[in-house]
């Protein structure tokens, strides 16, 4: 599912930090699917299960639809926000370079 609006560099800068809690036997399996999706970067990843990874807005999808889907991931037990910023004044392009 994604939102009919298209990003442009006219947009807000969106980042999103996020704590995503895994299956101890999994959780390699799902940092994996997680760094292959555009907008994410996988940062940490634990012993345990835990892994702290960032979601970007990309001019696909808005970073709250990619944290929604990362739900559905197989493997993830949850995953929740931590940080969140925007910044008005950072074009996506700007970002980007």
């Amino acid at each position: 599912m994604t939102s009919d609006k298209k990003l442009t560099g006219a947009e807000e800068f969106n980042i999103c930090g996020v704590l995503v809690h895994a299956r101890r036997e999994r959780a390699a399996d799902v940092g994996e699917v997680l760094a292959a999706l555009p907008g994410i970067e996988v940062h940490q990843r634990t012993d345990d299960g835990r892994l702290i990874i960032t979601i970007e807005d990309t001019p696909q999808r808005m970073a709250s639809e990619t944290l929604a889907d990362i739900h559905k991931i197989d493997g993830v037990l949850s995953a929740s926000l931590v940080y969140h910023q925007t910044d008005p004044d950072s074009s996506m392009e700007e970002t980007q370079q």
